[in-house]
């Protein structure tokens, strides 16, 4: 099976997301939660005022980019978002072909060739499929593929049908 795709911004937010969610599970609420609360100590420290002249200001500052840090972990899209014009994605094309053995994906700038025993990770939500494999992931939009297609890569991958 052969199709062409591009990955826009909010594909590649939902991809990274899905691969967020299928690494670590729950974990990113606790992470989100001990950098929030970790802040808010540092914070809590500074407001004491028994402390050196300059220190309430450096950990004000800590706490605030922990208490960032966690925000980010609990919303992660737009995140994602942000850092879409940074993974030089905009306007390219790639080419997909998937088979029993696996797939190749070629586009612009990169060729690449998984078999699918290669597949660490997968899985899919509404928007995308997500395949992770040797350090890459990578998105195909459910836009591009028709729902005979979406069965045949859902099958093929080993994805719940």
């Amino acid at each position: 099976m052969r199709f062409e795709y591009e990955i826009t911004a909010d594909e590649y937010a939902a991809g990274q997301l899905l691969y967020q969610e299928l690494s670590r599970g729950r974990r990113r609420f606790v992470d989100a939660a001990c950098w929030i609360l970790a802040g808010l100590a540092l914070i809590a420290i500074a407001w004491d005022g028994r402390v050196v002249d300059w220190a309430p200001i450096v950990l004000v500052g800590m706490g605030t980019i922990c208490i960032y840090s966690g925000v980010v972990n609990l919303f992660p899209m737009r995140y994602f978002r942000r850092k879409y014009p940074d993974a030089e994605l905009t306007g390219k094309r790639f080419e997909a072909d998937v088979s029993e053995d696996g797939f190749e994906e070629s586009g612009d700038y990169r060729s690449s060739r998984v078999q699918w025993r290669g597949v660490r990770l997968k899985g899919e939500n509404d928007r995308v499929f997500m395949l992770y494999s040797g350090g890459s992931i990578f998105i195909f939009g459910k836009k591009y593929l028709n729902e005979e297609q979406q069965q045949e890569l859902r099958k093929l991958a080993g994805l719940k049908l």
